[in-house]
């Protein structure tokens, strides 16, 4: 099966942004005067692919609104300068996503951090003219992997596309099982920050050791 568009996942993905997130969670949980977890237990949550409030409210259930909204807003002040020390591109992004787009392939951000971190992630690395479009957490919206993600939010972008044409590209459970629930194909970076129990168990169409395995999957010339 040949495929023409690319929605791609961020972090983990085309970015190595673990170690800007974890920093910037332990300061949002000490800022809430909650305990941080461990880096392991942070780290597993994360191989999750979900979004802050959802890993906010699983290590603190009981929670009310104001406390989860002051944990996010924690987080978000302190993001974009750990982003911009810390978090780098995998290896050879940019000449992959040069031969997809010589190739004619249509090219996507799908991932659930927030918009505006994304955003200003790209524009960094001078990632923007790549991609159709850059869709991101944003409030009311829905996230991967729910279904309506699709015909919300990718739909905008490619209204005529068959399914056929896509294949989701990601490294966490929530990239996978969006594309299983759609029935979209699947590439599961492997290098990212998922578990590979978890999801291999999503069956992906295809896996991926490094960015280079984009270039892999049967395109329409």
């Amino acid at each position: 099966m040949q495929r023409d568009i690319f929605l791609l996942d961020y972090d983990g993905t085309l970015a190595e942004t673990r170690p800007a997130i974890l920093s910037c969670l332990s300061l949002a949980f000490e800022a809430v005067q909650e305990p941080s977890p461990s880096a392991e237990a942070l780290k597993e949550q994360l191989s999750r692919g979900g979004t802050l409030a959802t890993l906010f409210q699983a290590f603190v259930p009981q929670s009310d609104l104001a406390k989860a909204q002051a944990f996010e807003r924690a987080y978000r002040a302190r993001y974009l300068e750990e982003d911009e020390r810390k978090t780098v591109l995998f290896d050879d992004v940019v000449p992959v996503l040069e031969a997809l787009k010589a190739k004619k392939v249509h090219l996507a951000i799908l991932s659930n951090k927030h918009a505006p971190t994304v955003l200003a992630s790209i524009k960094r690395f001078q990632l923007g003219h790549f991609f159709d479009g850059v869709i991101g957490s944003e409030a009311g919206q829905p996230v991967k992997p729910d279904i309506r993600v699709m015909e919300e939010r990718v739909r905008l972008l490619y209204p005529e596309a068959a399914l056929k044409q896509f294949v989701m590209v990601g490294d966490t459970t929530a990239d996978l099982l969006f594309a299983r629930r759609v029935g979209l194909a699947s590439c599961w970076a492997r290098y990212g920050h998922g578990r590979a129990e978890q999801c291999l168990e999503q069956k992906p169409d295809y896996v991926m050791d490094d960015v280079r395995g984009l270039l892999d999957i049967p395109t329409v010339l």
